[in-house]
């Protein structure tokens, strides 16, 4: 099979100040295409390292891409690093030089001379517009291969790339993927259910999302068809979901067919709950709005009855479950969902980090559900909490 490579460039992603997302999503970009992907690779802004990369990658690729190191600072060497590795001479072109001025000059500023430098590129390699900046991508074709080398601001190469990809002849696979998307249950747990199933006809994936545990099947459409059934009976209940479902997307799609609402109430995910809801497009058709109380006395304040907190704690099923009516009740909506818990880094009442109690309250009633989340960080039970309400909500919608 043949095989694409790519290249995040920037010292800050070597140095872990700034997340490389780029090569992740190039590389699922590619997934339709019988390409091997078996790595992806971030190199510092050095010349050298980067001529040395071009040089060992370029022979052997279908495909080479390489992100950022287009702008006009000093650290911003990719072309030349590239130009220099593959024995490239570098050429000035005087109308993208125009184009770059002329941007500068609808900003409103003044093009510097540093800028030049991005209106060079190899002698016979093709440029790749950039609407949204200054820097613009370049491609070259050579023997049936390409390379591409493109700014590293997503907003930027995103729109480049998806333009270019189908333009670059890439083979189609052929292969269909499905993904089955679950919560509640722990990689290995799942595995104990669906063991004899693994790579059974397909090939077989499992990863952990902050949404719970995803199952991947990959190859011709009548088995990864069979696969996908046979797992959601297995899983049943634990099954939220397929593909590009999100859990926000499924509630309010939910709500919206039934004409219903719901509110929130969150103690230790101080708005994560309300955030994800709320990043639907129409989501304020069902979502009326949400409280933070953080403090036992915003509980109170907010509805949530004295007894209950003074005989059951802020951390408690009983909390749980009366915050949930509390928010139902204060903004006059179908549902209400809760959560409360102990984020981390030390215990609460008596409680470890990471116990987390999420309820729900609705017309048949309130109730909730105690979650045991591994003491992972402070964000990642915040996060883990937040999606623990919707899957919870989710499962014992009626």
């Amino acid at each position: 099979m043949e095989t694409a490579e790519i290249v995040g460039v920037g010292s800050e992603l070597i140095r872990g100040e700034t997340l490389d997302t780029n090569t992740a999503e190039v590389a699922l970009s590619l997934r339709p295409y019988a390409l091997g992907v078996w790595r992806t690779l971030r190199v510092a802004d050095d010349v050298e390292r980067l001529a040395q990369t071009a040089r060992e990658l370029w022979p052997k690729a279908r495909l080479l891409v390489f992100l950022g190191g287009l702008g006009p600072t000093p650290d911003d060497v990719t072309t030349e690093a590239v130009a220099r590795g593959l024995g490239l001479e570098l050429e000035e072109d005087p109308a993208m030089l125009a184009e770059i001025a002329r941007r500068f000059e609808q900003m409103g500023r003044r093009m510097t001379e540093r800028n030049r430098k991005q209106a060079r590129k190899p002698a016979g390699a093709r440029w790749l517009p950039n609407e949204r900046g200054t820097a613009p991508g370049w491609w070259l074709r050579e023997g049936g291969r390409d390379l591409v080398v493109l700014p590293g601001p997503p907003a930027e190469w995103k729109p480049i790339w998806e333009g270019l990809l189908p333009r670059l002849g890439l083979p189609e696979s052929g292969a269909v993927r499905r993904v089955v998307k679950t919560f509640g249950l722990g990689e290995s747990q799942i595995m104990e259910q669906i063991a004899d199933l693994w790579d059974r006809g397909v090939t077989s994936g499992i990863y952990a999302h902050p949404d719970g545990v995803y199952l991947s099947a990959e190859g011709e459409e009548k088995s990864v068809g069979s696969w996908i059934e046979e797992v959601s009976r297995r899983l049943q209940d634990y099954v939220w979901g397929y593909d590009d479902d999100t859990l926000p997307g499924l509630l309010h799609a939910w709500l919206w067919e039934r004409g219903e609402t719901v509110a929130t109430m969150e103690s230790l995910t101080g708005g994560l709950l309300a955030g994800l809801l709320t990043g639907v497009p129409g989501s304020s058709r069902s979502f009326l709005g949400g409280m933070v109380s953080y403090s036992m006395g915003a509980k109170a304040s907010f509805g949530v009855p004295a007894g209950i907190l003074s005989a059951h704690g802020a951390v408690s099923a009983e909390t749980a479950a009366a915050m949930a009516a509390a928010a139902r009740q204060a903004l006059g909506t179908t549902y209400g969902i809760a959560t409360t818990g102990v984020a981390g880094p030390d215990s609460l009442e008596g409680h470890p980090a990471g116990t987390v109690y999420v309820g729900v309250s609705g017309p048949q009633g309130s109730q909730a559900r105690l979650y045991r989340f591994p003491p992972l960080g402070r964000e990642a039970v915040r996060q883990r909490s937040a999606y623990a309400a919707l899957a919870y909500f989710w499962r014992l919608r009626p």
